[in-house]
């Protein structure tokens, strides 16, 4: 605890500048190095080719040098706010201590806390060691002679990368600074920033979608690679102490099969993520490694040209590994009953696209409740995840030149993550809140959607919509228009399934799924103002 303590974010931010701009210097000096070199016609004979070899040697050492620095510098930009967020995470726990008149590492009610705080800060040291290994060996690649020039010579000349934006720069900034750059900047940003673009809420889901699937084989090789260190960590633990020293195994010994249990979830994740993206017709907006569980945004659909847009945000104990699939699966459905819907009233081919957003730490029943942040009975996760479901859906706006309709699809404790959300966004034209314990407020208007747009539905049965455990039932709110959970049939006469309980809402053919399609398509009928 102490050492998390000890590391400071600020001056890691600081170093991770100063060595940006270190590589920028060295490689103005391999500009001036390689244009030395160019000597023309006006010598020749074997001292022009020893010169001409030692400049190509000075120019390879130089352009070395100045990647190690960016290597470091990127590394550290990674750690930064992950950091920083595992210092905020241990402020809150101590502030909790204190108030119970206990030093945090004598708090036994918030042990398991600590422990879980403690494993993600091993992992994120960890993984930050992994990714310098993987990009030292990447950039020991042998190159000719003239790839090596070529390389100095173009990072010191006029193609310069631009300053990518903060992390927290407002999507709206983002998005006009994206506006200013020209296809040759955007594609360079892409391939030698792909974490980082690939993050950026403001961007153009194309951007977003080729920058995350290049991380993909990358962060499977660098979590393969942490998987294997914990494992030997673990199997030195039972072969003595003499193993265990020339292992040089030290920390936390005891969090070692904690930290190799996540880091098997994250690489079931990207299996689930491969084998979605399979199916074709898909954009990869968001991916986060970091955190107990793997975080993800996959759309069906082009979402920058879309004219209708769904968002369906999945309730507690929901994962990439465990439910992507499944949900990728009944979006896409909900996709294309939305353009039966649009087909049926305007004709033509509509355009519609649908994301599942998993880019949420979900809470999750069993020992999820004795974490204040894990536990699906308080509303901390939900506070936590709908600024970053804000961003998402401002960015989406921002990036599109036109105004698609958006409609946020909730599902359970997703509801109150929509709810929480939609508070503070104006992006949005409609909600569905479906099986919800609550919509993040007790007042409708709350909502920055248009009067009338909100939606309810609740199946028979659903006994976790009728708990009302985030601000009392929504079933009795004025202002939500309640859709059809039970048997029915379409306007033209197709029999449609009732449901029951609380996980079938989106389940093809259903009269649920087809009346929030019929939200997404806007043509459901709306409630008065």
């Amino acid at each position: 605890m102490d050492d998390l303590a000890g590391w400071d974010p600020d001056a890691l931010e600081r170093t991770a500048t100063e060595l940006a701009a270190c590589a920028d210097a060295v490689d103005a000096v391999a500009g001036d190095v390689a244009r030395s070199a160019s000597f023309g016609d006006a010598w020749s004979g074997a001292a022009h080719d020893g010169a001409t070899s030692a400049f190509a040697s000075y120019g390879r050492d130089l352009a070395a040098q100045a990647e190690a620095y960016r290597q470091v510098s990127a590394c550290a930009r990674f750690v930064v706010p992950r950091l920083r967020a595992l210092h905020a995470e241990l402020g809150e726990l101590q502030a909790r201590a204190a108030a119970r008149g206990f030093p945090l590492d004598a708090d036994e009610l918030l042990a398991a806390s600590l422990r879980s705080l403690l494993v993600r800060a091993d992992g994120l040291d960890r993984e930050a060691a992994a990714r310098l290994s993987a990009e030292s060996e990447a950039s020991g690649t042998v190159l000719g002679e003239q790839d090596r020039l070529h390389t100095a010579i173009a990072r010191s000349g006029s193609t310069t990368l631009p300053a990518l934006p903060d992390p927290a720069t407002d999507p709206v900034q983002v998005a006009q600074w994206w506006n200013g750059l020209d296809d040759t900047a955007r594609t360079a940003l892409v391939a030698e920033h792909p974490q980082r673009i690939g993050a950026l809420d403001g961007l153009p889901a194309a951007a977003r979608d080729l920058a995350n699937r290049a991380l993909l084989d990358d962060e499977r090789r660098r979590l393969e690679s942490v998987a294997t260190q914990l494992r030997a960590e673990l199997g030195a633990m039972f072969l003595g102490g003499t193993v265990i020293d020339r292992l040089g195994v030290t920390g936390l010994f005891t969090d070692a099969d904690a930290g190799l249990e996540q880091t098997e979830r994250k690489i079931e994740a990207l299996d689930a993520i491969d084998a979605t993206l399979a199916h074709g017709d898909r954009q990869l907006i968001a991916l986060d490694l970091f955190g107990r569980e793997a975080m993800a945004a996959v759309a069906v659909g082009d979402v920058d040209t879309a004219d209708h847009l769904a968002v369906f945000v999945p309730g507690a104990g929901s994962t990439v590994q465990g439910n992507l699939q499944g949900y990728d699966a009944q979006v896409a459905a909900l996709r294309d009953s939305a353009r039966l819907h649009l087909t049926d009233h305007t004709g033509g081919d509509p355009s519609v696209a649908a994301v599942t957003w998993l880019n949420y730490q979900a809470p999750h029943w069993g020992w999820g409740l004795a974490f204040t942040e894990r536990s699906p009975v308080s509303d901390l996760a939900a506070r936590i995840a709908a600024p970053r479901l804000v961003d998402f859906l401002d960015g989406i706006a921002a990036a599109r030149p036109d105004d698609p309709r958006i409609t946020t699809v909730g599902h359970s404790y997703g509801a109150v993550v929509s709810g929480l959300a939609l508070r503070e966004t104006g992006a949005v034209d409609a909600a569905v809140f479906v099986g919800a314990p609550g919509i993040g407020t007790g007042d409708v208007t709350d909502l920055r959607i248009p009067p009338g747009s909100a939606y309810l539905v609740e199946a028979e049965c659903d006994i976790v919509a009728d708990v009302g455990t985030f601000g009392g039932d929504p079933s009795f709110l004025d202002g939500l228009t309640h859709l059809p959970a039970g048997p029915g049939t379409t306007t033209a006469g197709v029999p449609l399934a009732g449901i029951t309980g609380h996980s079938s809402y989106l389940t093809p053919g259903t009269s649920s799924s087809h009346h929030i399609a019929g939200v997404v398509a806007g043509t459901a009928e709306r409630s008065a103002p």
